[in-house]
């Protein structure tokens, strides 16, 4: 058996052999885009593809054709962005974005009622703007597609309880743009009409992802909980109804507003239980300042499809903070994926990697660049 040190030196000796060939192979992947600005025609030509790797594939041991196709997948990949991003450097308008000025709102909607999780993250996001409830989430995006409202105040994700997947639906029937993000740090509480006791509850009423973040403080005291369309509107519904054997979790500023005791709080299972809120506007924009990107996009169905646009973040350098999926509404088993990473669309990496997903998705649509801010006492996302 050979020492250690002596393979290790035959690797570094194969592996700049192997760097040489792949700069001779990035040169060709230059020549190849130069031509094809010239001539016109796609970067992926997936029967190019397919026809190299039955080539190559051939007289590899069938005990590494798996490790070999990977290989030859990822430089046939790296050489399409290498082609992509210089196409994309020498005739900028490939990529066409529609990039508006930021609006500063003057008004902005949320859902819900006064003291709500969503109108302190509005307060937080813009200060100096006209704030007003909306009854549902859909209402508040209704309004600002047709104008009534500069920008719309939404939750879209908790750290305990997940995606708010009704939000990402939303986006894509209104056609809006996400303009901010704001995480806030979400400290629910108990509370109920004045005089009533811990004792005397048996039924909790609030919005679902409210429960669903306090559920095991729920069960460990044998409460019903009760759906509402918002926390705020649950503190004023016990406000109003005086029972004495119900009770509202809502934020501690709600139970103050519609005159509640606060029987009990941080009754949240988790205790870094945090919120990110969105802005909506109506035209997509770019800031200097802007760290986050989003997007959503269909893919073909094809083997690795997924994992090779997935990898193409890695290619560019570029850092994917979420991944969801949701399924199509008129095509049953087939899903459109949502991603989030850190990106500015100002970026030469951000819009060529953007540019290479629309030439080789089925769909891709951006939701946003955007800065990320975060209330103070919240962990970093």
């Amino acid at each position: 058996m050979r020492k250690i040190e002596d393979i290790r030196r035959d690797i570094n000796a194969i592996d700049h052999e192997i760097l040489k060939l792949f700069l001779k192979r990035m040169k060709c992947a230059e020549e190849v885009s130069d031509y094809k600005m010239v001539n016109g025609g796609q970067v992926l030509v997936p029967s190019r593809e397919s026809e190299l790797l039955d080539t190559m594939l051939k007289d590899i041991p069938d005990e590494l054709k798996l490790e070999y196709s990977s290989l030859l997948r990822t430089t046939t990949r790296v050489s399409r962005k290498h082609q992509y991003f210089r196409m994309l450097e020498a005739e900028p308008e490939r990529l066409k974005l529609d990039l508006q000025p930021r609006c500063n709102p003057k008004m902005v909607y949320y859902g819900g009622l006064p003291a709500s999780y969503q109108e302190m993250a509005c307060a937080e996001l813009f200060p100096n703007a006209q704030r007003r409830p909306m009854e549902s989430w859909e209402d508040v995006f209704r309004a600002v597609e047709n104008g009534e409202a500069d920008a719309g105040v939404v939750p879209v994700e908790n750290s305990t309880a997940g995606t708010v997947n009704e939000i990402y639906d939303l986006l894509q029937q209104y056609g809006l743009y996400i303009s901010h993000s704001h995480v806030k740090v979400i400290r629910h509480c108990i509370a109920a009409c004045k005089g009533t006791s811990l004792d005397s509850i048996t039924d909790v009423y609030s919005h679902p992802q409210a429960l669903r973040q306090c559920q095991q403080y729920i069960k460990s005291h044998g409460y019903a909980a009760w759906d509402e369309s918002n926390t705020a509107v649950a503190a004023n519904k016990i406000a109003q109804c005086g029972d004495p054997t119900k009770a509202a979790i809502c934020s501690e500023a709600a139970a103050r507003l519609y005159g509640l005791d606060i029987l009990d709080t941080h009754v949240n299972d988790g205790d870094y239980n945090q919120t990110r809120f969105i802005a909506v506007q109506r035209a997509l924009s770019a800031q200097p300042e802007d760290t986050r990107v989003s997007l959503v996009l269909t893919l073909p169905h094809v083997v690795g499809s997924l994992y090779g646009s997935l990898a193409v973040f890695a290619d560019y350098g570029l850092n994917m903070t979420e991944i969801h999926s949701r399924p199509l509404r008129d095509m049953p088993w087939n899903y459109c994926f949502y991603i989030d990473f850190d990106g500015n669309l100002l970026d030469q990496d951000t819009r060529a990697l953007i540019y290479q997903l629309t030439q080789e998705c089925a769909y891709v649509r951006v939701l946003g660049s955007y800065p990320v801010s975060q209330e103070e006492g919240t962990r970093c996302i």
